[in-house]
């Protein structure tokens, strides 16, 4: 459930000029799809929930991927095998 506009812990960061306009012409990007009004703290907000949910459905999607690669004995590989036989899975 979305906290109450407010709510939470006021931080601070240091952004370039050139993030901050980047910032804002996704906040007026907002505005304009959502006719509603959309302040700079609302605008990262969204983009960093947006950027944790991309990472962590990336890490998870990795994860997977790294589970059905097939794992190569380092016995095949020394020996020169052209198709070495898979390792045994930890």
């Amino acid at each position: 459930m979305a906290q109450p506009r407010g709510a939470g812990t006021s931080q601070t960061v240091r952004l370039t000029a050139e993030l901050l306009k980047r910032i804002d012409r996704f906040a007026a990007r907002l505005e304009g799809e959502l006719h509603l009004t959309v302040s700079r703290s609302d605008a990262l907000h969204r983009l960093l929930t947006l950027a944790l949910e991309d990472a962590e459905n990336t890490a998870v999607a990795g994860a997977i991927l790294r589970t059905l690669e097939p794992r190569v004995s380092w016995e095949g590989l020394k020996a020169g095998s052209a198709s070495p036989a898979p390792a045994q899975a930890p």
